[in-house]
């Protein structure tokens, strides 16, 4: 029979087994998990990765490779004009490159509509003009103009893909391709459809490429398809088609590698013909090896048809034409964190493709991460066991080191994209869950909880975290949550108005207020900058009501900020009014800024956003400017519609309302107002007239008034487009 004392003797070891054992175990198994399956925030982890080391070792430029940009820039605008040209000038810059010598024009740009300046199409507006209508037919149409220097030359035009089926026909597919070891489209994304040039330029044209980019999440152009499937169909990308007609193929060759086959299954990559085959990614990506943006690949659209471009520019050159003008172009970021002309990562990768330059990730990198860990593991185990913690801190830092060494050595010298982040972060985990007793942890999590949330909540809520420390993630989480924007207009000249002790007595005063009310609704002071105040709901603790309790907080903020800007006033000091600007949306929240400096805070575009709406307020006229994601949550919300906001940088509008009393919303010309922006909204023509009434009726209406100035300068619908943040 057992001793029961033995028992209790021996129940002290599981502890240490837990903490020597089966904890650094978990740490490997969970980084393992991680490696394999991919998720979105091991995915940035690795983009940031590669933007570092872009950083470290660009691309340098080099100006022998045969490729040239051909910009419609704002030079070129202004010389010829706004864009779109008439078809007659494109024609016209194709021939003339095609006259200096251009071995493949390609064209980064969508031509789906007729043109307006085309004979026919202007013949149509006068229809009782016999005279007219003679001569003008006997001039032949623009679009044929342009497809006959279609016809010229060795033309390559694009068009772009949509992720959805849309009505329009893609354009008819110029490559084909000749699939071996499987079907490529297995591995590729489906898209929906694409649009597509007229079909008298998409027959006359030689090739077809799509020029959709893929930027990641954050806008960073890091990787460019070769290969597009759209509906049941496979095209190739810009890039690759050039390289095509630059060739002078017809097939396009695919190389799939089955499961089977032992070595990573997808597509291996493309052959242009028998001696060139350009290495892709499973899902036919290639990662681009950046250079910096280089001015000398770009010539002025106005310099080649003026004559003043000079031909050895040209001359068996794959040549590019695409927008670069302000406002024109669309943009990107490139890892190298400069804001780059859509067109730039069509030109890199062929510049790369034709170099071989571009990169590749290993097939062995999760191989990698395992014996990493194992290897690390087993020593520091052995070296806590027998040495001073320092020789471990050591290893730790030598296999850090290591690993940092050989992911830039292989990005420079073998064109592989090694991340060392992610393998850095399991070892570091791996050496903490080893070093650090499991004891103080309860003791952590209260001093965290004591010393930081004091400073950023209401008192109420520390003593809440204090006594229910469950109730709070310490980590960095996604998470919905609102966010309230404030700030007083005015303020600059009040810091060159007034003396030092003057303004901080005045700001001082009304920056407690402000903040007395964000605690009160049980809010998170996140920051304050100057006069503004950024106040959080739903974190750190989750407040399922959190876009209820962030409006209600904005309200009383408003009333408090007019209380007091008109007490000022009476003692004659010109205390501006406050705008706010409400928000709701997933962001990340966490504990941000290491060890020196503790700063709990929210990372995320809907913070952004709610910063965008509270400027925006100056523009509407309004004080407070809400979106619709808190609208939706707001059981019984009063107010207006105040416009669908097209951010400047964003793709979707962000629909907004101007919040009011039950008083103010009986008001009747609101109910005139709401009348008006419902016509608005329809594209009714009768919207102009309507809002042009309301502005006239009621002046002091600021909204009214702005939406009709608007309507009066030639827009329609309730969209508005910010260009300015």
């Amino acid at each position: 029979m057992t001793n029961p004392d033995s028992k209790r003797q021996r129940l002290p070891r599981i502890s240490p087994l837990i903490t020597r054992i089966f904890l650094p175990l978990a740490v490997i198994v969970a980084a393992l998990v991680i490696q394999y399956a991919d998720p979105q925030f091991r995915a940035r982890i690795r983009d940031n990765a590669f933007d570092q080391l872009q950083s470290i070792a660009p691309l340098p430029y080099r100006s022998e490779l045969p490729v040239r940009i051909i910009a419609i820039d704002d030079a070129s605008l202004s010389a010829i004009g706004q864009w779109p040209w008439p078809r007659t000038v494109l024609s016209g810059l194709i021939d003339r490159l095609t006259d200096m010598g251009a071995q493949v024009i390609v064209l980064d740009m969508l031509l789906s509509e007729a043109d307006r300046t085309s004979p026919e199409q202007i013949s149509a507006f006068w229809p009782g003009h016999q005279a007219l209508q003679n001569a003008l037919k006997n001039i032949p149409s623009h679009d044929k103009t342009l497809a006959n220097s279609f016809s010229r030359s060795n033309v390559v035009i694009g068009f772009p893909i949509e992720p959805v089926a849309v009505s329009t026909i893609p354009p008819p597919a110029k490559a084909h391709f000749l699939s071996f070891g499987g079907n490529a489209a297995d591995w590729l994304p489906h898209y929906g459809g694409g649009l597509a040039s007229l079909p008298v330029l998409t027959d006359a044209a030689q090739g077809s490429g799509a020029i959709s980019l893929e930027p990641s999440s954050d806008g960073v152009l890091r990787a460019v398809p070769l290969l597009y499937h759209v509906k049941d169909t496979l095209y190739p990308g810009l890039g690759l088609e050039a390289l095509r007609l630059s060739g002078g193929v017809s097939n396009l060759t695919l190389q799939i590698a089955a499961p089977a086959t032992g070595r990573t299954p997808g597509i291996a990559g493309v052959g242009l013909d028998k001696e060139v085959f350009f290495p892709t990614a499973p899902d036919g990506r290639v990662w681009l090896h950046f250079r910096p943006l280089a001015p000398e690949r770009y010539l002025s659209a106005q310099s080649v048809l003026t004559g003043k471009a000079d031909n050895k520019l040209i001359k068996d050159h794959i040549v590019f034409i695409g927008a670069t003008a302000k406002g024109l172009g669309d943009t990107i970021y490139s890892p190298l964190g400069e804001l780059i002309p859509g067109i730039e990562g069509h030109v890199q990768l062929v510049e790369q493709l034709m170099t071989g330059d571009t990169l590749l990730r290993p097939a062995w990198e999760n191989d990698l991460l395992l014996a990493t860990l194992c290897a690390s593991g087993l020593l520091l185990e052995w070296l806590l066991a027998r040495y001073r913690p320092v020789w471990s801190v050591l290893l730790t830092v030598l296999v850090l080191t290591g690993l940092f060494a050989l992911s830039v050595w292989l990005f420079i010298y073998q064109h592989l994209l090694l991340d060392p982040f992610y393998p850095a972060l399991a070892v570091s985990a791996l050496f903490i869950s080893m070093m650090v007793p499991r004891y103080l942890q309860t003791e952590r999590e209260q001093r965290w909880i004591s010393k930081a949330f004091s400073r950023y909540v209401s008192p109420n809520r520390v003593k809440f975290l204090q006594e229910n420390p469950q109730q709070l993630e310490l980590g960095a989480v996604y998470r919905e949550c609102s966010f309230v924007m404030t700030d007083l207009e005015g303020f600059t000249p009040l810091i060159e108005q007034y003396t030092p002790d003057k303004l901080s007595s005045l700001i001082n005063e009304y920056l407690e207020g402000m903040i007395e009310i964000v605690f009160k609704h049980d809010g998170t002071l996140d920051r304050i900058v100057g006069d503004a105040v950024v106040a959080m709901f739903s974190a750190p603790l989750v407040q399922p009501d959190h876009a209820a309790r962030a409006l209600a907080c904005a309200l009383e903020m408003d009333e408090f900020s007019q209380r007091c800007s008109l007490r000022q006033r009476e003692l004659g000091i010109p205390f501006g009014r406050t705008r706010i600007g409400i928000n709701s949306g997933n962001v990340l929240i966490g504990n941000f800024g290491g060890k020196t400096m503790l700063d709990y805070r929210a990372l995320g575009d809907p913070i952004n956003t709610a910063a965008r709406l509270e400027s925006i307020n100056k523009r509407l006229g309004t004080r407070i400017c809400v979106s619709k994601s808190v609208v939706d949550q707001c059981t019984g919300f009063t107010g207006r519609p105040s416009g669908r906001l097209l951010l400047k940088g964003k793709r979707e509008t962000t629909e907004t309302f101007e919040p009011l009393t039950e008083a103010q919303a009986r008001q009747p010309h609101i109910t005139e107002y709401l009348a008006a922006y419902e016509l608005m909204d329809a594209n009714s023509p009768d919207a102009r007239a309507a809002f042009e009434r309301l502005a006239s009726k009621y002046p002091d209406d600021p909204l009214a008034v702005y939406h009709a100035n608007r309507l009066a300068a030639g827009e329609t619908g309730s969209t508005v487009i910010m260009r300015e943040k």
